[in-house]
């Protein structure tokens, strides 16, 4: 089923995901969500077919792919189909990450689907968690301006957590400074004072050169790397 839905182009001929999920902005993604509903829905299916669907659906502004992101923010941990993508630089899990870029990227397909509600509540489950998994540049697709500014207590409340966890020298697995230095920078404008003392606290923190700089190129220069 999945090769007919997502490894099939609109011409019959083999493609990628990617290709075939960008391609069915177009109107295609009508044809093929029943299928990846039923799929994402079937317990007893492939996770990583599973995981694909739900990328999918998101990225084409489906209610079902919003609410399966809200569903798998709420228990991270317990998500049957995480880790069945892996950063091919890091060999680090990047399930969430790859569901941030869905959801973040789909604002055109919202108002033509009526999901902007939707969309919102899936970007908001994924910040939530922004302390606990790993999103990395990725943070950025849930930094669009009408998520941030139905979020700023999310995200200063992710930051918060985050660099709690880096004070207290937490095992992580994945690079935490530079998520929590993009929500830093992403509040600057709207709470300046909060994101001052916040790029403070974080290099205190030691989030490794990666924050560091991205704390320094947006208003930080007085951040020494660490």
């Amino acid at each position: 089923m999945l090769r007919a839905l997502l490894f099939t182009d609109f011409d019959g001929l083999s493609a990628e995901p990617d290709d075939v999920i960008a391609d069915a902005l177009d109107g295609g993604y009508v044809e093929r969500t029943q299928g990846l509903v039923t799929l994402l829905g079937d317990e007893n299916a492939d996770p990583a077919a599973r995981f694909l669907a739900c990328c999918a659906l998101a990225s084409w502004a489906d209610p079902i792919g919003y609410a399966a992101v809200v569903e798998a923010a709420a228990a991270p941990d317990e998500l049957t189909w995480r880790g069945q993508t892996y950063d091919r630089f890091h060999s680090q899990d990047d399930t969430f990450a790859h569901l941030a870029e869905a959801v973040g990227r789909s604002p055109d397909m919202v108002d033509e689907r009526g999901t902007a509600a939707e969309r919102l509540e899936a970007a908001r489950a994924l910040i939530r968690i922004a302390d606990r998994v790993r999103l990395d540049r990725r943070a950025d697709d849930l930094l669009y301006p009408e998520i941030v500014s139905a979020c700023r207590a999310d995200l200063s409340a992710a930051v918060d957590r985050g660099i709690a966890r880096l004070a207290a020298g937490a095992p992580l697995g994945f690079d935490l400074g530079v998520q929590l230095a993009r929500f830093i920078n992403a509040l600057a404008e709207s709470r300046p004072a909060w994101a001052a003392d916040a790029r403070q606290r974080l290099a205190a923190a030691h989030p490794g050169d990666r924050a560091l700089r991205e704390l320094a190129e947006s208003g930080g220069s007085s951040l020494r790397l660490m």
